[in-house]
Formats: structure tokens, C-alpha cells, sequence
């Protein structure tokens, strides 16, 4: 089993381009797309699972804002029949 690889935010320290790059935990640095040169890993907010949806990947908060608002409108219907 290979290690796992993880995404972090990068600048680079010659031209200041900021991206984003699938690496080790342990690693610090990364070579800049732009311009060849050595970038740092940045402190980012940690990516969290919402629900089960990971948002690291595109309309993932849409999912979840939609699952959100589906288990609230039946919370609703179950209290109103209930009577609560």
C-alpha cells in the first residue's frame, strides 16, 4: 500500500504563485508550475467532510447544502404531524 497523498496549498518563493498540490503529510516543499522554482507549503484550513461529502471535490457543498435542506424539511413535516 503506497503512502497517502494529501492537498496542500503552496507559494512560491520567487514568483509568489500560490497553488494547490497533491503530496505526502511530511512533505514541506514543492517545485511552482509557473516558474520552476521552490514553493512552500502553506498553513490552510483543514478540507472537512460535510455529512459524507468531501469538499474538496466540485459541488460537494451544493450536495450537502441539498441533503441539509431535505433532513430539515422532513424534521418539520414530522413535527407539525405530530404536533409539536
Amino acid at each position: 500500500m503506497g503512502d497517502k497523498l494529501l492537498l496542500f496549498d503552496f507559494r512560491c518563493t520567487s514568483c509568489d504563485e500560490k497553488f494547490d498540490a497533491l503530496v505526502k503529510s511530511e512533505q514541506r516543499t514543492h517545485t511552482c508550475p509557473a516558474c520552476g522554482g521552490e514553493a512552500k507549503r502553506l498553513i490552510s484550513t483543514p478540507r472537512i467532510a460535510l455529512d459524507g461529502c468531501d469538499p474538496s471535490f466540485p459541488g460537494a457543498y451544493s450536495k450537502w447544502a441539498k441533503v441539509r435542506e431535505q433532513r430539515t424539511k422532513q424534521d418539520r413535516k414530522r413535527r407539525e404531524d405530530h404536533g409539536e
